[in-house]
């Protein structure tokens, strides 16, 4: 900050006055590029090319879907003091902010109000695809499309002959190799892990990324293919997991929608009895609801998506083998019940 007398010096002399930055907040980013993450249009500005590399790969194969106000993202990247990658972000909400802070160099605030986010980075960060891609790029994104256009579910995606069904379920539920599994009996895959269910429509239509599936280590001994794949940390820490770009398999079928007709519950523990069955409601309801985060204008709408989607009812399949799940949700499919 300059002193008064240092501005009526420069001011005396007629030169000119440099009033600094000390905020950043003029900082130039003059790279931009727009990307399309579950088909909305995201406006992305920064100074280092490398973030915009991540991006681009990140979201391959994504086109425009929706026609919608796009999502603005500036990343500013600087040297840093430390060569380390950053620590585990930490993310905290309040109304329409989010916060994911790694330490004072490397932090995101996104204002869910106005579709727009700022993240600082060390360039150690940035060295670290993993970590930026994972805790910042599409932490961030995914934040806000989550909250503007979409209701996050966590859920697997499959369909057959144009019948939608969510695959739900706790963590290790099976939801990946399940959707997977079908998908190489000749479903559609639409997503491993988490589906977008869009807002403001009546047709359950459902997003999700068909270019990859995560599977745990286990799964190498259901699919010969993941054989000799390498189980990686996401973003170098966290659980182990086996990433397949599906994008190269000719065999699979993929989409990145699907219209929901069935909300299927997943339970392996306690499968005594291969079976079908209705599940209650209500706790579905809670199990949708306890993920979401916003404005309380934009929960209302959220919470009304999620009653419209288990307004068909919802079902627990206990199974122990995926052929025998396969051919229950087949059926499912073609006879409705």
């Amino acid at each position: 900050m300059l002193t008064i007398d240092q501005i009526r010096t420069a001011y005396t002399r007629s030169e000119r006055v440099d009033l600094g930055d000390p905020t950043l907040a003029q900082f130039s980013m003059p790279l931009h590029e727009t990307f399309y993450p579950l088909g909305f249009p995201l406006q992305i500005e920064t100074n280092n090319e490398e973030v915009l590399n991540c991006a681009a790969a990140n979201w391959h194969g994504f086109t425009q879907l929706f026609d919608t106000p796009p999502v603005r993202i500036r990343v500013g990247v600087q040297e840093g003091s430390s060569s380390e990658c950053p620590p585990t972000p930490v993310c905290r909400v309040q109304q329409h902010l989010v916060s994911n802070v790694a330490d004072s160099e490397n932090f995101s605030v996104a204002d869910l109000s106005q579709r727009f986010a700022y993240i600082w980075l060390t360039e150690a960060a940035v060295a670290s695809p993993g970590y930026l891609r994972y805790f910042f790029l599409e932490s961030t994104a995914l934040s806000i499309l989550a909250t503007s256009y979409t209701t996050a579910i966590h859920a697997a995606c499959v369909e057959r002959e144009g019948c939608g069904i969510l695959l739900c379920g706790d963590s290790g539920a099976g939801k990946s190799s399940l959707s997977y599994a079908c998908a190489r009996a000749g479903w559609t895959f639409i997503t491993d892990d988490a589906s977008y269910l869009v807002n403001h429509r009546t047709d359950r239509l459902v997003v999700g990324n068909c270019n990859k599936a995560r599977f745990r280590p286990s799964a190498v001994n259901l699919f010969s293919e993941l054989a000799g794949r390498e189980a990686i940390e996401r973003a170098q820490m966290g659980k182990p997991s086996i990433e397949l770009n599906l994008q190269p398999l000719c065999s699979i079928s993929s989409s990145f929608t699907s219209r929901i007709n069935h909300v299927v519950f997943l339970n392996r523990r306690d499968a005594t009895r291969q079976e079908l069955l209705q599940f209650p409601v209500e706790v579905a309801r809670y199990s949708m609801h306890q993920g979401l985060f916003s404005m309380p204008e934009t929960l209302r709408v959220q919470k009304a998506m999620i009653d419209h989607l288990l307004g068909a009812g919802t079902l627990e399949l206990r199974y122990k083998t995926l052929d025998w799940a396969i051919d229950r949700l087949t059926l499912l499919a073609e006879r409705g019940y």
